[in-house]
């Protein structure tokens, strides 16, 4: 599995999304499209199972002391991660991807949030930087939901500073509000 992850990525990075074909991959592996057939049903479906895992927890990211600081760091990282892969190619793997994949990316992405966003408003709550009341889950990993949306339909650039006005105009006073 390794070897076709490192060859997918291998033709991510020369070819892009578009590029990778089963025959390119099974090439570089030096095995034979049935093989990769078995084990994948589409490129898309192979292309996640290559690409950089969303496996972080909170503990990946550096802990500050004010929930804006922890939620910067966390976007931040996720910005590099889509800029290592590029964004057209998340923009074709959500165009081919059928239900299970969709499946697979939301259950995948509810994980890294309930690992990351979630701690950090815990976090976040004892330090009594926020009330007690609970916070939708809907709520809480909206945040996500607005990088995403500058991401995939916008052609304006995501950057640090776009993320902090996000988190200072929308989330941080949308938890606060909440919150309380």
């Amino acid at each position: 599995m390794a070897a076709i992850r490192d060859a997918t990525r291998a033709e991510l990075a020369e070819s892009g999304y578009a590029g990778v074909t089963f025959e390119g991959i099974a090439r570089r592996v030096r095995t034979s499209k049935p093989v990769l057939y078995r084990r994948y049903r589409s490129r898309a479906h192979m292309v996640v199972d290559a690409l950089p895992g969303l496996d972080w927890s909170s503990e990946d990211i550096p802990a500050t002391q004010c929930l804006r600081d922890d939620l910067l760091a966390l976007f931040v990282a996720v910005l590099d991660n889509f800029h290592v892969i590029g964004i057209e190619t998340y923009r074709s793997l959500i165009a081919d991807a059928d239900e299970e994949l969709l499946n697979i990316l939301e259950a995948q992405i509810a994980g890294l949030a309930d690992r990351t966003i979630h701690r950090a408003l815990k976090r976040a709550r004892e330090r009594g930087e926020i009330g007690l009341r609970d916070i939708p889950p809907r709520a809480a990993t909206v945040i996500g939901v607005l990088v995403r949306n500058e991401l995939f339909f916008t052609h304006n650039a995501v950057d640090r500073d776009t993320l902090a006005d996000m988190l200072d105009t929308v989330y941080l006073p949308l938890i606060a509000a909440i919150s309380r």
